[in-house]
């Protein structure tokens, strides 16, 4: 009776042990997906245009994964736009501008829907929660 329990558990080992290599890869491929969106986002003059980059990108994954007919991040963008610049098209064209930097960023590293792609959506929905947080800010200077 023992020697069987030996064994399974000789075989469970290996197992138990590539299940961890294989978590530790997806945690550490979602910290770099993060990382390298929050590197992209600082080279950006405000929090606004930080925002519309990070639509811009989810923009087109979402494109890219169910189709072209899905415009829910350009319409999200196109909302803030009326609310963070109605009146003055010079900032207006900038957010446009970060909104496409976004969008072909994305579309140079992407051309298939993926599972590189949901690490990627992932980092950009967190890092989208923390910049409209910072945009919600009462006392924002930008």
């Amino acid at each position: 009776m023992l020697k069987p329990l030996i064994i399974i558990a000789a075989f469970s080992l290996p197992l138990s042990a590539a299940a961890q290599s294989n978590d530790a890869k997806a945690q550490k491929e979602r910290e770099n997906a993060e990382l390298r969106v929050e590197s992209e986002m600082v080279q950006l003059n405000s929090i606004v245009e930080a925002m519309s980059m990070n639509l811009g990108q989810l923009h087109y994954l979402r494109t890219l994964c169910f189709g072209n007919n899905d415009q829910k991040w350009r319409e999200s963008a196109s909302q803030m736009m009326n609310v963070e610049a109605p009146n003055d098209g010079a900032r207006r064209k900038n957010l446009i501008q970060a909104f496409n930097k976004g969008y072909f960023l994305e579309k140079d590293r992407h051309q298939s829907c993926s599972q590189s792609v949901s690490l990627d959506v992932a980092a950009l929905a967190e890092n989208g929660r923390k910049l409209a947080g910072m945009l919600g800010d009462p006392y924002r200077e930008d």
